[in-house]
């Protein structure tokens, strides 16, 4: 069994997920990653983990925090974007599947994490939000509202861990440098994006030790 804290990291097959992977076995710490509805911890241990299931994610949770000693730490990337049409224009499906991704997904990585934590008495958790969490943005009414919704969640299971020494905080990225940004948009100014290895950096240090006393926070980045 490892001495290195586990850090379970979901959407780890994503852009920023893979940098936040990197960045933390840089740190030392033991990653196991969650990419494409399977859970994989080393060479030692796979299973499935379907995050629109919040069985199977605490399933998944404990029996790699069981196999690990322990779980220090978890990072929540996952998340989905539809947007550019009027309040009007946006259909029902968009709603739907945006609060089933941007929400559902983060509750139930929330729950099966605080299952595994609470009798530890320990545990960091940093969620990846939206700077759109704060406030609506014309033709982004289902965005907007998933991720406000997906902020609230974090900040009453922030509430409640707090007296558990379990920390959590969220951070809220402004555009950040991917292919799929830059394919989405290619007039922008990409030197005004965020970088992917700069939000990894943030991520990574709120899940440290180093971190300390930092909790229940909306990190505008």
């Amino acid at each position: 069994m490892s001495t290195q804290p586990l850090a379970i990291v979901t959407g780890a097959n994503g852009n920023l997920g893979r940098a936040v992977v990197a960045r933390l076995a840089a740190r030392g710490m033991r990653v196991a990653r969650v990419e494409r509805s399977v859970l994989h911890l080393g060479e030692e241990f796979d299973c499935e983990l379907d995050l629109s299931s919040g069985p199977s994610v605490a399933r998944g949770f404990a029996e790699a925090a069981r196999r690990a000693g322990g779980l220090g730490a978890v990072v929540h990337t996952v998340g989905t974007y539809r947007g550019g049409h009027s309040l009007n224009e946006t259909p029902d499906s968009d709603f739907l599947e945006l609060f089933q991704t941007n929400v559902m997904t983060t509750v139930h990585v929330l729950q099966a994490a605080l299952a595994v934590m609470l009798p530890q008495n320990s545990g960091r958790i940093a969620v990846v939000a939206s700077t759109e969490a704060a406030h609506g943005v014309p033709h982004h009414s289902a965005y907007a509202a998933s991720k406000g919704a997906q902020l609230r969640v974090v900040e009453s299971a922030a509430a409640e861990a707090k007296p558990h020494g379990i920390a959590i905080n969220a951070v809220l990225p402004s555009t950040m440098d991917t292919p799929q940004n830059r394919a989405a948009m290619p007039k922008a100014d990409f030197r005004s994006w965020l970088s992917l290895s700069d939000v990894a950096h943030v991520l990574a240090f709120l899940i440290s030790p180093e971190a300390g006393p930092i909790h229940g926070q909306a990190i505008r980045l």
